[in-house]
């Protein structure tokens, strides 16, 4: 049984682990104790509706914690949606700003102008210039020394090849993760 903290004592918070480190000193205890000793059956009865009830209220909060953790990450979640449509519209906004200098001073046969602030050049992009393949071609159309093959597993097939009790020695099938469900 737990004592009473001394006044003026911070008073030390129960873990669920300082719960379980209990339950195992009570199941020592347990087998010590005599078939009919009435007195001790009792002290650990009351222990034990004691523990049960905080380890309970320990778990209730516990699984409100992650309760709430979850629902402030999915809020967070939609928020940064939101601001990532925000700047996703910022970046098309400026682009096509961009493309509308690039317009005026190529219109304008400017080449460099310095404001209070910038310093404005149209200038050519630099590495290698732009590929352009005609359009209307298929890959499959072009020589195969400019072709890309690539290949990946068919795991949609190897799943049914070891559900089916084919034994493969490149793939097998994984026990499946516990997980914590809180309703």
């Amino acid at each position: 049984m737990e004592s009473a903290a001394p006044p003026n004592t911070p008073v030390q918070r129960r873990t669920l682990f300082n719960i379980s480190d209990d339950i195992s000193e009570l199941t020592s205890l347990l087998d010590e104790i005599e078939a009919d000793d009435i007195e001790s059956e009792q002290l650990i009865t009351n222990w034990l509706e004691n523990l049960g009830s905080e380890r309970d209220r320990k778990l209730d909060n516990y699984a409100a914690l992650i309760t709430e953790l979850e629902a402030k990450a999915e809020v967070r979640k939609q928020e940064a949606q939101r601001l990532a449509k925000l700047a996703a519209s910022d970046e098309r906004k400026a682009a096509m700003l961009k493309e509308r200098l690039k317009w005026f001073f190529e219109i304008n046969k400017l080449k460099t102008v310095e404001t209070a602030r910038y310093k404005l050049s149209l200038t050519k992009s630099g590495g290698k210039p732009p590929l352009i393949l005609d359009d209307g071609i298929s890959p499959t159309d072009l020589p195969q020394k400019f072709q890309k093959l690539h290949v990946e597993p068919d795991k949609t097939a190897i799943r049914t090849a070891l559900e089916a009790g084919e034994e493969l020695d490149f793939a097998y099938l994984g026990d499946r993760n516990s997980t914590i469900r809180i309703r």
